[in-house]
C-alpha cells in the first residue's frame, strides 16, 4: 500500500526504518536504499545511498497512510517499517511475497515496479502537476517523469478535446 501511495522503489521501501517518518508532520523521509548481496558466505542485505542525488526526498503522507502506518509500528517488533517478526526483509523475498499475492488472487503478472508507475499514473489523474510528481518519484527532472511513467489515458484525451470543442 504505502508504495501505491509514494511511488518508492522497493530497495526504498525496505530500508526505511521507523525513524524516517516524522508522524507529527506527517512526512517520510527517503534517504537509503537496501539490495541483496553475498559476503562469500552468505546472502546478505546491503543498505546504501539511493540511486541519484534527486532520490533523497521528502514525502508528504495521506492522513490515511500515516493512520495505518501507525497501528503498524505499535505491533512493529523491528526498526524497519517492512519486517518479518524482528528481521528486515530481503529484496528478492519480498518480490516472491507479491508474485505469491498477485497468483493467490488472479492478479495478472506484474513487477513490483508496476506499483511506481501506477502511483504516477494516478497521481496524474488526479490532477497532480509533473514537477510535483516528478519531486515525488525523486527524478532530476520532469522529462524522466513524462518518458516514464506517464501514460496516456483514453479517458483523459477524450475529456480533454470535449473540452477543447467546447471552445468553439
Amino acid at each position: 500500500v504505502l508504495c501505491l501511495y509514494t511511488g518508492l522503489r522497493i530497495g526504498e521501501l525496505l530500508a526505511l526504518t521507523w525513524d524516517d517518518i516524522d508522524f507529527g508532520k506527517g512526512l517520510l523521509f527517503v534517504s537509503k536504499t537496501c539490495h541483496d548481496g553475498n559476503d562469500g558466505k552468505n546472502h546478505i542485505r546491503i543498505i546504501d545511498s539511493p540511486k541519484t542525488v534527486h532520490s533523497r526526498r521528502v514525502i508528504p503522507l495521506p492522513k490515511q497512510i500515516l493512520s495505518l502506518l501507525k497501528g503498524i509500528k505499535k505491533r512493529s517488533k523491528c526498526e524497519y517499517i517492512v519486517a518479518d517478526g524482528d528481521k528486515p526483509v530481503f529484496v528478492r523475498s519480498y518480490q516472491r511475497t507479491f508474485e505469491f499475492l498477485l497468483k493467490k488472487l488472479n492478479i495478472p503478472h506484474k513487477g513490483f515496479h508496476s506499483l511506481r508507475h501506477t502511483f504516477a499514473t494516478r497521481a496524474m489523474e488526479c490532477g497532480m502537476d509533473v514537477k510535483t510528481l516528478s519531486e515525488l518519484l525523486g527524478h532530476k527532472n520532469a522529462t524522466i517523469t513524462l518518458n516514464r511513467y506517464a501514460h496516456s489515458l483514453l479517458e483523459h484525451k477524450v475529456d480533454m478535446m470535449n473540452r477543447l470543442g467546447k471552445l468553439l
